[in-house]
């Protein structure tokens, strides 16, 4: 009956240990290789909520931007559409539309836009059609 006793709190334990050794309370780690898009975007998250250096601002994204203060004092009742969008967009990204004058074909069109749009390019502003 001992030798009885024995073996079964000998296989008890040894069952009890085989479980408490598979069953860790740290996540196995990874080979980078084997991260999948959502491994790297919650890693890229918990990246960002530990970052405590702030980006200087004119680093950070445009809306995150303070926006510039607009003297109204300077501003006429009769004044030009055009100065009060450059008080109120300065450093933001505007939309420009224009039209061409005359009938010309879409080829001409194109050639026209992309000799402008290198044009404003050599001077340090970025236009996209």
């Amino acid at each position: 009956m001992a030798r009885w006793l024995a073996l079964v709190l000998m296989s008890l334990i040894v069952i009890v240990t085989v479980l408490a050794s598979t069953k860790s309370d740290k996540p196995k780690k990874k080979d980078i290789r084997d991260y999948s898009d959502a491994d790297l975007e919650r890693l890229y998250e918990e990246w960002e909520e530990n970052d405590e250096d702030e980006l200087p601002e004119d680093e950070k994204p445009e809306h995150k931007r303070p926006k510039p203060a607009i003297d109204l004092s300077k501003l006429d009742a009769n004044s030009n559409p055009e100065d009060v969008m450059k008080m109120s967009k300065k450093g933001q990204a505007v939309m420009m539309f224009v039209g061409v004058s005359g009938n010309p074909t879409k080829a001409e069109t194109e050639k026209l836009s992309a000799l402008w749009q290198t044009s404003l390019y050599n001077n340090h502003i970025e236009a996209q059609k």
